[in-house]
Formats: structure tokens, C-alpha cells, sequence
């Protein structure tokens, strides 16, 4: 019976030691407990839902953690963590210091990678496979990898490698035909269509062009087969080569209303699980990706030289009603970073206004792309980088914490912040209208602040929120509400003025510097990330007058939370950076003296 299996108390021992019978009611009640718990947390249910068949089979099979599970990508672990008795923490996804999303080697042993990016997995396992032969460990490496990670380039580096080889790794091609949105490419033509069809499509593709025994394509809901089709890769001669096996699987499988919510049930924050209701990717309210958006859908109208790229990621970019309105000038062209932004620089090459929307950890993966093909050239490449800054519950690579000191660092490139979305519709209206060289916007995650703060005088790049007569608090757009917090504190509990200035020309040392000679010689710079900003500032106006207090997230890595959960916890809460100012300079010394004394520190 259902209510016999306790998934609370699972462990590999226990699920192999279960009849076939056993096995299937062991899957239905692993499933039923993914989709109650996702339903009350939220977290990645549709892509979960899926594997529970494959990860039975695989722990029936193998020996965890002895032979290594390479999971791409880490969100697909669900059923992996309940089987390895994990299930109990499954009330704390979505908290702060609760059960990460993805998976987490700090977690357990079973978890042999911190793995939140995709395309990483099979490399990773090649090289733990020659590890483990090193030092003759007889034990197998399995690699996972999700259909959409197979449009990453560093997945056919692997595979172009490993088919050089004799090492024993196993790769199951998990194939939903969904990465997060539907899956793009060539991949999908060889995995889909006809059963008989695709085997033998995908038979050649791997076995006769790359040179890897395929096996395929069989059921990922059937747990006989999958059971039968592992063992027999347990046997000579494929113990002693690569191989690959092609699992069909359904995403949201068992969960209804999936069917016409496949792609908010990837992730989906807390819902219905009957009728669907609540179903959502995004976090509630109008964000700057919403704003963003909208203003290309205004710019397009009139500009059939705007061409939209997005690697894999529409939903974080708002693009969803461009893809109808446009469907020949709005691509996604899978989760490919690299190959986006030397596609862009394509397009802007035969004359198009080429705008790459992204999440600004994932722009990371094209840092060559960003420096040689586009920068180099001074090509009019807009990228609009979404979740910069603290990002949410995702994990802690998945943060905007490197961006700037990042982009920064690129000759030719203009990099802005967006202050408000004023300035947000401003700067890439201007950009589209006339491109010069490259520009990477960066918009942060969390909704807009209703009604927005007012930015008092607007100048090139940057505004005077206030004037202060003891220091100057330098913030970005995602800053501003802690800035007016910490000037709030600082008048009411030690009667000094500080005075506020949001900066979005990141870039544009000569706007900047018209600022310099006005301000007071304390500056706070204040940024959700990992000291770009400060370094900037720092770089346009120090002088032998001017003392520096930089808050930042002070080189470390910030886990997963809300944004005010990980400010805290980075020291970046108002009341945190008030101690910090008055350890800092305690009584403040009048810019009279300190002119006179002609410190500098």
C-alpha cells in the first residue's frame, strides 16, 4: 500500500532490497511528496516530478556515494536527496539557511558537486573518472545530463574527449524535450519524433558519428526496464567504455495540471497542485525585466533592425509577449551563452541592433565572448543583465555579486545601472535609437519599489537624492531604499547628515567627477556585490582629502535569501552599516580640520 512507504526514513539500502511491486508504489508516494511539499515552499517541481523512476533505478542499481552521481543540473535532485534519507528538510526550501535548491556537497556525501549551472556535469565526471582509475577505484561514474544542457558547448567539448577514451563513464540523456522553455536545436530533432526513428537517428548521431555505444530510447517511467538497461551496463564489455543512454522521461510527470503549466512548472513558487492556480516562475510584482520589456516592445514597433537574444532564460527576462509579437526577431537560442554573444556580434556586424537578455551569473559563462567579440570591435551589442545583485533563493553562484568589477574592467564597454526605471527607459532608448559600441544595463531582481523614491536633480549618469554636510552615501539603484535608511539613522540617532548619491554611469568617469568637488570627505559606498562599485568611485575622485567606508559583500560568497536576508547577513542591513560608519570615523572631524591636517586614509 501507498501509506506503507515513509519517505521521511528512505535510504539506498532500503529502496534496494524492494521488489519491482515495491519499487513503483515507492515512486508514487516519492512523487506525491515532491508535489505537497513544492506546493506549500514552492521549488522545482515540474523538473522533479520527472526523474523519480530514473534516480529509483539508479540507487537500485549503483552504490552511492561510491559510485558518483553527476547531476546537470543540481535542481533535478529531489528524489536523489529523498532516497538518501534527506526528505525531512524538504519544509525548509525557499529559507533562509534551509535545504538548497540545488544540490550541495555541505548537504551529504551523495552530493559529489555544488551543481547550479548547466553544461558543467560531464566534464566534471571525465576527469573524476580518471581520478578514481589513478587510483584504481573500481567504483562507476554516472553523469545526468538534462537534454537542454546538451546545447552547451562545454557539453560536445566533453563528449569529444570522452569518446577518445576508454573511461567508463555512463551518461544518461535525460530528454523532456523542456529545458526550462521548450528545447532549441538540433538535439531535439535527433531525440525526438518516432520512436524506431529517433533510435535510429540518435544511434548514428552518437554511436556511428561520435563514436560512443547508444543505447536507447527507453522509458524513464518504467522502472523494470531502466533497472535492466543499468545492470547490463554494469556487465563487460561496457564496463570497460563510455557509453550512453538515452532515457525518455515527461516533465510534471503525475502531476495533472502540469500539462498547461510545463513552463512555470519548472520552478513555481507555492501553488495549487490541482488546478495549477498560483503557478508562477517569477517573483510577484513589476520588476525591471518587466520594464525592460516593455520599452523594447515600444522600440520594435518602429525598428525592424532590433534583434532580441535570450540563452535559455525568457521567463527572467520578460520576454514572453515579445516571442509572440515578434517570433523572427526574439530568439532563444538555448542555454548557450558564449554562442549568444558572438551571435550577437554577428548581427551587429551586418548592421542590426542586436540585444542580448540574460541573468548577469550566467553572462559570467561569456566573458571571452563579451572582451574579444564584442569589446574589441566597439560593436553596438546591448546586453541587459538581469538579477544583478543579491538574486534570491536559486544558490549562491546564481547571485549578480561579480558583474561590475567584471564589465568594468572591458575597454570600450559602457556599463549602467539603471537608478529607476525612468532612467532604465531612458538609457536604452537612446542606446537602440543610436548605438555606439557596447552597453551592459544591469537591472536588479526584486519588484519595484511603489511609488518609486525621487531622484531629486538628474545629471549624466548619476542623481543628488540629498545634500549632507558630513559625508556622502554612494549608492546604485538596488541600493537607494538602504542608502535613505542609513542617512534616517544617522540623523536620528547622532544627529549628522549624510547626503545621497545614486549612481548609474558606472563607466562615464567624466560625469563622475563633476562630482567630487561638492561632496563632503566621508564617502560610504554602498552595492550588493563584491566591491566593483567602491573600486570605481575609488578609481574617479580619491584625493589626498578623502576617506573611504566600503560596504560591500567583502570577497565572500552570500547564500541563498531574501534580499534582506542576505544583506544582513552580509552586514549590509542599514543598522549594520551605521555601526560601521561610526566605528569608522566616530565623532565626524569638521572638513575644515581634516583639509588642514591634509589626511588621507
Amino acid at each position: 500500500m501507498l501509506s506503507d512507504i515513509d519517505v521521511l526514513t528512505l535510504t539506498p539500502q532500503e529502496v534496494k532490497a524492494m521488489s519491482f511491486q515495491e519499487l513503483a508504489i515507492t515512486a508514487d508516494a516519492i512523487r506525491t511528496f515532491i508535489i505537497e511539499t513544492t506546493s506549500k515552499t514552492g521549488g522545482h517541481v515540474g523538473a522533479n516530478t520527472g526523474v523519480v523512476e530514473l534516480f529509483i533505478a539508479l540507487h537500485y542499481v549503483f552504490a552511492s556515494p561510491h559510485d558518483k552521481f553527476i547531476i546537470d543540473t543540481g535542481h533535478i535532485g529531489y528524489a536523489h536527496r529523498i532516497i538518501t534519507g534527506r526528505a525531512e528538510h524538504f519544509s525548509t526550501l525557499n529559507t533562509f539557511g534551509g535545504m538548497s535548491r540545488f544540490l550541495a556537497r555541505s548537504n551529504s556525501p551523495h552530493d559529489i558537486m555544488d551543481a547550479s549551472h548547466a553544461g558543467t556535469a560531464l566534464s566534471t565526471a571525465i576527469g573524476l573518472a580518471q581520478a578514481m582509475r589513478m587510483q584504481h577505484d573500481p567504483h562507476r561514474v554516472i553523469a545526468v545530463v538534462g537534454d537542454g544542457a546538451m546545447g552547451e558547448g562545454e557539453t560536445w567539448e566533453a563528449l569529444n574527449y570522452l569518446a577518445g577514451t576508454d573511461l567508463p563513464v555512463i551518461v544518461v540523456v535525460n530528454d523532456n524535450g523542456l529545458s526550462i522553455p521548450r528545447t532549441v536545436g538540433a538535439l531535439s530533432r535527433i531525440c525526438g519524433g518516432p520512436e524506431r526513428d529517433s533510435y535510429w537517428k540518435a544511434r548514428d548521431f552518437f554511436q556511428e558519428g561520435l563514436g560512443i555505444e547508444y543505447f536507447g530510447r527507453c522509458d524513464g517511467h518504467d522502472i523494470k526496464d531502466l533497472i535492466s538497461r543499468f545492470s547490463g551496463l554494469c556487465q563487460p564489455p561496457w564496463t570497460e567504455c563510455p557509453t550512453i543512454l538515452h532515457v525518455k522521461t515527461e516533465k510534471g510527470h503525475g502531476l495533472p495540471c502540469a500539462a498547461s503549466h510545463q513552463y512555470k512548472m519548472h520552478f513555481s513558487m507555492p501553488f495549487d497542485p490541482v488546478t495549477g492556480a498560483g503557478a508562477s516562475s517569477t517573483i510577484a510584482g513589476r520588476t525591471y525585466a518587466t520594464g525592460a520589456a516593455e520599452t523594447l516592445t515600444n522600440l520594435m514597433a518602429s525598428d525592424n533592425d532590433i534583434v532580441v537574444l535570450t540563452p535559455g532564460t525568457p521567463y527572467a527576462s520578460g520576454l514572453e509577449s515579445l516571442f509572440a509579437q515578434y517570433p523572427e526577431r526574439v530568439l532563444d537560442v538555448g542555454m548557450a551563452e558564449q554562442h549568444a554573444v558572438s551571435m550577437a556580434a554577428g548581427l551587429a556586424v551586418g548592421g542590426k541592433k542586436s540585444v542580448v537578455c540574460m541573468q548577469s551569473t550566467f553572462m559570467q559563462r561569456a566573458y571571452d565572448q563579451i572582451v574579444h567579440d564584442v569589446c574589441y570591435m566597439d560593436l553596438p551589442v546591448t546586453f541587459l543583465c538581469v538579477r544583478s545583485g543579491f538574486a534570491g533563493f536559486d544558490s549562491p553562484t546564481h547571485h549578480g555579486l561579480y558583474d561590475i568589477p567584471i564589465l568594468t574592467s572591458f575597454p570600450n564597454l559602457r556599463v549602467h545601472y539603471a537608478m529607476d526605471t525612468q532612467d532604465l527607459t531612458e538609457v536604452l532608448t537612446q542606446q537602440l535609437g543610436t548605438p555606439t559600441g557596447p552597453l551592459a544595463l544591469l537591472m536588479p531582481y526584486e519588484p519595484i519599489v511603489t511609488p518609486e523614491p525621487s531622484l531629486g536633480e538628474r545629471h549624466d549618469g548619476w542623481a543628488q537624492v540629498c545634500e549632507g554636510d558630513v559625508g556622502t552615501l554612494f549608492c546604485l539603484g538596488n541600493t537607494l531604499q538602504t542608502a535613505l535608511a542609513v542617512r534616517t539613522l544617522m540623523a536620528t540617532t547622532h544627529q549628522e547628515q549624510y547626503g545621497i548619491i545614486c549612481v548609474g554611469a558606472l563607466s562615464s568617469s567624466t560625469s563622475l567627477r563633476s562630482v567630487g568637488t561638492q561632496l563632503c570627505p566621508h564617502y560610504v559606498t554602498i552595492e550588493e556585490g563584491a566591491g566593483g562599485f567602491g573600486t570605481v568611485l575609488r578609481r574617479v575622485f580619491d584625493g589626498p582629502y578623502v576617506s573611504w567606508l566600503h560596504c560591500d559583500t567583502r570577497g565572500l560568497f552570500v547564500p541563498a535569501g531574501s534580499k534582506d536576508e542576505c544583506a544582513t547577513w552580509a552586514q549590509l542591513a542599514p543598522q549594520q552599516i551605521v555601526g560601521r560608519i561610526v566605528a569608522r570615523w566616530g565623532t565626524p572631524i569638521p572638513r575644515a580640520q581634516l583639509l588642514h591636517a591634509g589626511q588621507s586614509t
